[in-house]
């Protein structure tokens, strides 16, 4: 499971770091860069699911 927290950690930080630089101007908020952030949040999701499916990863 320490495997998959690690995943999710690594997603959410690419969307915190997104959200960040749009907040500071650093860049627009473009479709694609949405589209990374929402494929990232789809990712956890996964991750989550699967936690609380109680799948087992190799």
């Amino acid at each position: 499971m320490s495997n998959r927290v690690h995943e999710i950690r690594n997603h959410l930080t690419v969307v915190v770091s997104n959200v960040e630089a749009f907040r500071d101007g650093i860049v627009d908020p473009t479709p694609e860069r949405l589209t990374t952030i929402l494929d990232e949040l789809a990712q956890v999701e996964i991750l989550l699911r699967e936690i609380s499916s109680g799948e087992r990863q190799p």
